[in-house]
């Protein structure tokens, strides 16, 4: 329960079904839901087929959203108008709740998914008739579609820049002495086999603990498991599925298949062994599990992302290295797989991208390899000198 803006609110988790679930958002002295963001969230969920996840970030920025409109006695049509003093008063704003950047204002990269959620609100809100025309042309304009096929598409007016603000223009990224310190400093067989899962497999953090012990075939080449044609050695199936208790979820939209190098083999094995000491572990259906709590909590649940997220942290804190989150490895196999000039379909698979250009940002050529492609093309043209 949080006061934001001088109102009560709350973030409520809904559910729905054993295994389906959303969040809202509830504000006032009775917090009562907040109807139309409550409605934009069950059809993100529902209608659009997002993940739990999805809803419970998209609260989060939402609530704050209408405080700030309750607080200035906005309605939604007034508000996006004044759109522009909300993003300012989110830029001139520390963060107060605790975490790495408490005290701190929020970053370009903080501020994009704040403002994709304020638009996804009126965009519903625009479709289902509860703000018109003149709404949507303050918030969007519209421009042809990016990639040439002559649709058009609403952009919005209102923007920031999420990229990083590095030279490189590309994601940040782990090394590779990060990612071997970060392995280095881990004390357990199942931290070890997670970090190792996410770099040489480029997992997402919600597809590492939403893994089940099914998805994880680690047999050799040649070998059939039931019900799986996949004969190249062992390997991942990453599914988009419902019913994570923490909710987490595969963000793929079809099922994927991800190979694992022998040398992962071998830690998850450890990781096997180390998890018949866990009580209730062999009787969960999650691949990485709770450790006994220094409380009595006995272990063997499921992993949430916050917690693997924590982990790394404290990993990259021991081996005495910069702050590394998840993404950062995941960003590592990408940038490696473009510097040796992987094909595009190949690592669309390897990533799991649905979209190609989901790759772009990995491939922006060093000026060594452009120093390097002008040599060729002038040996191919006029000879070796």
């Amino acid at each position: 329960m949080i006061l934001a803006g001088g109102l009560l609110t709350e973030l409520l988790r809904v559910e729905v079904a054993d295994t389906l679930a959303y969040w809202t958002v509830l504000s006032g002295p009775t917090l009562d839901v907040v109807e139309d963001v409550d409605d934009f969230l069950r059809h993100l969920r529902f209608g659009r087929a997002r993940e739990e996840s999805t809803t419970k970030t998209y609260a989060g920025h939402l609530r704050r959203f209408h405080a700030w409109c309750e607080e200035n006695t906005l309605t939604r049509s007034t508000a996006a108008v004044e759109l522009p003093h909300y993003v300012m008063q989110l830029r001139t704003t520390p963060r107060r709740t605790s975490g790495r950047n408490q005290g701190k204002t929020p970053q370009d990269s903080t501020l994009a998914p704040a403002l994709a959620a304020v638009h996804g609100l009126y965009l519903h809100l625009a479709d289902i008739g509860q703000v018109d025309e003149t709404v949507v042309d303050a918030l969007f304009v519209t421009v042809p579609q990016p990639r040439g096929d002559g649709r058009l598409v609403l952009k919005p007016r209102l923007r920031v820049d999420a990229r990083p603000s590095h030279g490189s223009g590309r994601p940040l990224a782990a090394t590779a002495d990060e990612f071997a310190a970060l392995l280095e400093a881990a004390t357990t067989a199942r931290d070890r086999c997670m970090v190792a899962l996410l770099g040489a497999c480029a997992l997402r953090v919600g597809q590492l603990v939403s893994l089940r012990r099914e998805d994880v075939h680690l047999v050799p080449p040649g070998t059939v498991m039931p019900g799986c044609p996949y004969v190249l050695g062992p390997h991942l199936h990453l599914m988009k599925r419902d019913g994570h208790p923490r909710g987490a979820a595969n963000k793929n939209r079809s099922t994927v298949i991800v190979p694992v190098p022998d040398p992962v083999t071998m830690l998850y094995a450890d990781w096997m062994r180390e998890r018949a000491t866990i009580p209730h572990a062999q009787s969960s259906i999650w691949a990485f599990v709770s450790f006994p709590g220094p409380t009595g909590e006995p272990g063997g649940q499921a992993l949430g992302a916050r917690r693997v997220q924590g982990l790394l942290a404290g990993l990259a804190q021991d081996a005495q290295i910069r702050h590394v989150h998840p993404h950062m490895v995941r960003h590592l196999v990408g940038e490696t797989a473009a510097d040796l000039d992987i094909a595009r379909d190949v690592l669309q698979r390897l990533l799991g991208h649905d979209d190609p250009h989901s790759q772009d940002v990995y491939r922006n050529a060093p000026a060594a390899k452009v120093a390097q492609a002008a040599q060729a093309v002038n040996d191919k043209l006029y000879g070796a000198t």
